[in-house]
């Protein structure tokens, strides 16, 4: 009779376990049918504040990035090939028009500017000489005395003395020309920003020595979308904004290079600084913004916007006081408003926070 008992009480244990199951599970509760059931209407106080979102339209700006250049860039350079044996300025040296830069070794030019002019002086009497021997053969030609050969020898001898005095004075022009290209001035005004030799180097005919440029005639040079450079004309007033001096000036379009990059589909626009500017300098980041059209924008107060986390809602209005919590998303605070990017049109109405319509 054992194992009948034991077989009854677990019997009846199961069976207490299903019942409690089923008690949990609510099956002996009143049942909902399947189907939608609206959430309970939220209405309006009646000192609560409602604002219509508002569409504003304003010039659009798209700025790009560009470096301060000066529109006058010189290079200088030897015309003859020395030693230098002195650089008169550093990088950054503020130099005048005619200002010595570079002096250069003019021992060899020296030697052959003497050298040459020892050569003139010897022309000049052999052509003193071949004067002198053209007049008497002319003379004794005239007398019957000389021989009409001995007129035409003394003819071409003093032709020759004229050519090679002429070709030694061109000769020597060239040497003192040469002598003098060894002092090197400084060709316009400005400021030396790099200095690419040092005494003791050999200067090359036409590599570069030092580079200067004229901080006076600064502009920016960027590159701009070619949909929107196509737009822009000569004289045109741009805003530029350097960050490193935390400034903004007004810029003009100065010259619009006619060549589309092709990888990039932009052209390069150089934009003039005004001269006012004056802690700028060659090679500063600087920005300029470019007309790009019109763009609207979403606007709420800011008061509206209820954040939530990192999640953003505004109760919006329906035509019978109906609220109806929305999720929005917002871009940048434009003064007491922000825009709203998504989840919200022009025109629908929005309820402001109580605290803002208290205040």
């Amino acid at each position: 009779m054992t194992w009948l008992r034991r077989l009854v009480e677990g019997a009846v244990g199961v069976a207490l376990l299903m019942l409690a199951v089923l008690w949990l599970s609510g099956w002996f509760g009143a049942r909902v049918a399947p189907g939608s059931v609206e959430p309970p209407a939220r209405r309006m106080a009646p000192d609560d504040r409602v604002v219509a979102a508002e569409l504003r339209e304003e010039p659009a700006t798209e700025w790009t990035s560009g470096t301060v250049a000066s529109a006058r860039r010189t290079a200088v350079s030897s015309r003859v090939l020395a030693r230098i044996e002195r650089i008169a300025v550093r990088a950054g040296s503020v130099v005048e028009e005619g200002d010595l830069l570079v002096v250069l070794d003019d021992r060899d030019l020296r030697a052959r500017l003497g050298e040459v002019e020892e050569q003139l002086r010897a022309a000049r009497a052999r052509l003193e000489l071949a004067e002198i021997s053209h007049q008497r053969a002319e003379e004794l030609y005239r007398q019957g005395v000389g021989t009409k050969q001995r007129l035409d020898q003394a003819t071409s001898e003093l032709r020759s003395a004229r050519a090679a005095v002429r070709a030694l004075e061109r000769a020597l022009e060239e040497a003192r020309a040469a002598r003098s290209h060894t002092r090197i001035h400084a060709p316009v005004s400005g400021r030396v920003v790099d200095r690419l030799a040092e005494p003791g180097d050999i200067a090359l005919p036409g590599q570069p020595l030092l580079r200067i440029y004229d901080p006076t005639l600064l502009r920016v040079e960027v590159p701009v979308r070619e949909s929107l450079a196509v737009d822009l004309r000569l004289g045109q007033g741009l805003a530029v904004e350097v960050p490193a001096l935390s400034a903004r000036l007004e810029g003009t379009v100065d010259e619009l290079v006619p060549f589309a990059e092709p990888g990039a589909r932009t052209l390069l626009v150089k934009v003039r600084l005004p001269r006012t500017a004056s802690r700028l300098v060659a090679g500063m980041y600087a920005r300029v913004g470019v007309p790009a059209g019109t763009l609207r924008r979403v606007l709420v107060p800011a008061s509206a916007v209820e954040e939530i986390g990192q999640l953003e809602f505004v109760e919006v209005v329906d035509p019978e006081g109906r609220l109806e919590r929305r999720l929005v998303t917002t871009g940048g605070r434009l003064g007491e408003d922000v825009e709203v990017l998504s989840g919200l049109r022009a025109g629908e109405r929005v309820r402001l926070s109580p605290a803002a319509g208290s205040g």
